[in-house]
């Protein structure tokens, strides 16, 4: 275990809070986890999505119902890219703590987890805008490191780009 960040009161998560990113072989226990992404590659190029509401970002949602962290980050990448992966390897958490329930909060209290993949692209299907995605990228390393989400994430994006070039 390798915790590359910790953070308190991060907005947009209910205060008061405390964040910890962890790289990590260890998932943590299935009921806890909310979220699930994945930094995958073609070749060193990070595969992106443009999201409506926030730009580029990696791949990744909530689980649905009956979905274990693996399957839900596979449909989310397919969802949000039409890309196929292939190898997919647990990378890390964060780990989301709250110190006070909110009411009418739906997540698990007081701590939830947002787990990470790294993988390989196989395949890149034809891109169909939807609700929620408006296109998708393959960005090379001295490109990746410009978008704010990987800037943020260095040591991880960093991590997941070391096992793709093994």
């Amino acid at each position: 275990m390798n915790i590359i960040r910790e953070e308190r009161n991060v907005q947009g998560l209910p205060l008061p809070n405390e964040t910890r990113m962890v790289i990590s072989n260890a998932l943590p226990h299935p009921e806890l986890i909310t979220c699930s992404f994945v930094l995958a590659f073609d070749n060193n190029q990070l595969l992106l999505t443009n999201l409506k509401d926030r730009g580029w970002d990696i791949p990744g949602g909530h689980i649905e119902p009956g979905e274990d962290p693996h399957e839900a980050m596979k449909r989310e990448v397919y969802e949000e890219t039409f890309a196929l992966i292939d190898s997919p390897e647990f990378l890390g958490y964060e780990l989301i703590r709250l110190h006070k329930k909110p009411e009418n909060y739906r997540y698990p209290y007081p701590d939830s987890y947002m787990v990470f993949y790294s993988a390989k692209v196989t395949k890149l299907e034809d891109f169909i805008v939807t609700s929620e995605t408006i296109g998708r990228g393959l960005f090379k390393p001295d490109d990746a490191i410009k978008i704010p989400w990987v800037r943020d994430n260095l040591a991880l994006y960093e991590e997941a780009l070391s096992r793709m070039i093994k």
